[in-house]
């Protein structure tokens, strides 16, 4: 699997959560929580992909709230921070795999 191939499969995430696109058009249940959580998980052990990505905007914090660290915990406590950021991760990767297959094709 390429980096393209992984950012595909991360974005199929927010597919299957039904929140591509939608991120701040969340009702109050747990599927912003659960994307989160499965958002964070996949960067995490995103592999090839991991160096491409912005490093102190997703790869740090991702990594913080494996970690359990109190900082990036209570960064991310609110929902609206959650959105903000997997607003921007869902973004970068469809600007990434957008411009990548301009290049290919």
């Amino acid at each position: 699997m390429n980096e393209i191939d992984k950012a595909h499969e991360i974005l199929a995430i927010y597919r299957f959560y039904k929140m591509d696109g939608k991120l701040y058009h969340y009702d109050e249940d747990d599927r912003l929580d659960e994307l989160f959580d499965a958002i964070v998980m996949a960067i995490n052990d995103c592999g090839m992909l991991k160096p491409l990505l912005p490093k102190e905007e997703f790869v740090v914090p991702c990594r913080g709230l494996l970690n359990k660290e109190r900082a990036w915990l209570q960064r991310f406590e609110h929902q609206d921070t959650r959105a903000f950021f997997l607003s921007d991760i869902y973004d970068f990767l469809k600007l990434f795999t957008g411009r990548t297959q301009l290049r290919v094709g």
